[in-house]
């Protein structure tokens, strides 16, 4: 029996984390009809799950991040759902995005509303239909079966890059050397917090980030890393640390509600099920022993309650061959490209694929380095990009690519290239470089 068409577009996005809903609001701006293909029930994606979006700023104090992203904060702020930008003292970040994970659902959802984008909710991207080396539709699965969706323009931003993987574009997983992949995580939301007691009675590595909400004279900890090497004679300690140094990395946007983002598990591919799904398993059984752990041992936590634990925060998988391999020296040299199309001021950040230590290395020059628009253009695939973590970089270089406030932008960029296509009936590799950063340009993104 013959599929039937749920649509036509000239664009479709497949994958509507923060980098897939850019890419969709961007596009649909430009007057392309757009789809927005998404196997959850919300937008934002780890961003919709409590992590902040960092690195607005370089360490050096220059602006990286422009465009919708800042508007996205923006209206956050607006509506009470973040404290905007925070300068920190200390460590590797410059500035710390706390955000309302709820209120990052609906102000996504509203934006691509206001856009006009048709967001497909619990959608499955199970097949694309190829014609040699263009795509014709994507075929997705819902409740309402097996469907396709016809579109001018592919954009992959479901991370993995699954739509990409499908048509058949060359790849790359994890380390050069043995293939081996960053370690995944699953961070857990706690209530009912004493997060000043907390701060105060913790031993807590570099500084502690102290801010006020909107309309309270009560300052509370935004972000700090607690260091809980001093329980590490307890019964429980050897089964709950990893090889993380006993750091507890913790974020509050709330005054007693706290993420906590401390387990891990390595040696995973996300692609491959039985691997994903077991990681989960093992992640939740880690959010269970440190919520019990917590609550016994570490003051502030004596009463808590453990509200919340998501999806699993996969940091590396698939990263896809295209004109251009952004590097390690790209990195450390602070390069920027002719076809610059968004800044990154976040420096790598290795999560051992061995064992979990984490190391950081800063970006070379004025602390940013450009991401240029061949890194998402695969040759030989005249309406398919790729946004997000599965963009063509190495397995060092991701390690700075892949945040969310990098991931936003190239989002923004992907979107508006798309739609600039589909306008003068180009391909993607005919689309004028200069005419696009113009565009961008005029809408507040930042590229030098």
């Amino acid at each position: 029996m013959p599929l039937t068409t749920q649509g036509t577009y000239d664009v479709a996005v497949c994958g509507g984390g923060v980098s897939g809903t850019m890419a969709a609001i961007s596009a649909a701006r430009q007057g392309a009809r757009t789809a927005l293909l998404e196997k959850g029930p919300f937008l934002g994606g780890v961003l919709a799950m409590g992590y902040f979006p960092h690195s607005f700023y370089a360490n050096t104090g220059k602006k990286a991040i422009g465009g919708i992203a800042q508007e996205l904060i923006d209206r956050l702020v607006k509506n009470g759902g973040s404290l905007g930008h925070l300068r920190y003292e200390g460590g590797h970040l410059y500035t710390i995005t706390p955000v309302d994970s709820e209120m990052v659902k609906i102000e996504l959802m509203k934006m691509a509303k206001e856009a006009g984008v048709d967001v497909f909710f619990e959608t499955i991207v199970n097949d694309v239909i190829m014609d040699n080396k263009k795509i014709k539709g994507v075929i997705i699965q819902s409740k309402e079966g097996t469907e396709i969706i016809g579109a001018k323009m592919v954009i992959d931003a479901t991370g993995d890059g699954d739509a990409a993987c499908m048509a058949g574009a060359e790849y790359e997983k994890g380390r050069e050397a043995d293939g081996k992949m960053q370690p995944v995580s699953l961070a857990m939301r706690v209530s009912n917090v004493d997060t000043l007691k907390m701060v105060h009675e913790v031993p807590t590595d570099q500084s502690v980030l102290m801010a006020k909400r909107p309309g309270s004279e009560k300052e509370y900890p935004v972000y700090f890393v607690a260091r809980l090497g001093k329980w590490d004679d307890t019964p429980e300690a050897k089964e709950i640390f990893t090889d993380r140094n006993h750091q507890m990395f913790c974020l509050c946007t709330l005054e007693n509600d706290i993420y906590l983002n401390i387990s891990r598990v390595i040696g995973v591919d996300g692609t491959r099920l039985r691997e994903s799904s077991g990681a989960l398993i093992d992640t939740r059984l880690q959010i269970e022993k440190m919520y019990h752990f917590v609550k016994k041992y570490i003051p502030g936590f004596e009463k808590c309650n453990l509200i919340g634990g998501t999806f699993l925060g996969v940091r590396e998988s698939r990263r896809f061959i295209g004109e251009y391999t952004l590097n390690e020296d790209d990195i450390k040299e602070g390069r920027k490209f002719d076809d610059n199309i968004c800044l990154v001021g976040y420096p790598m950040d290795m999560h051992d694929p061995d064992g979990g230590n984490v190391v950081f290395k800063p970006i070379g020059g004025d602390g940013t380095y450009g991401i240029p628009l061949r890194c998402m253009l695969l040759p030989g695939y005249e309406n398919l990009m790729v946004t997000g973590r599965c963009i063509s970089v190495t397995h060092q270089a991701l390690a700075s690519a892949r945040t969310m406030s990098a991931c936003m932008c190239m989002g923004q960029a992907a979107g508006t290239a798309a739609a600039m296509a589909c306008r003068k009936q180009q391909g993607l590799h005919e689309v004028s470089v200069r005419e696009l950063q113009e565009e961008l340009l005029k809408q507040g993104a930042i590229l030098d």
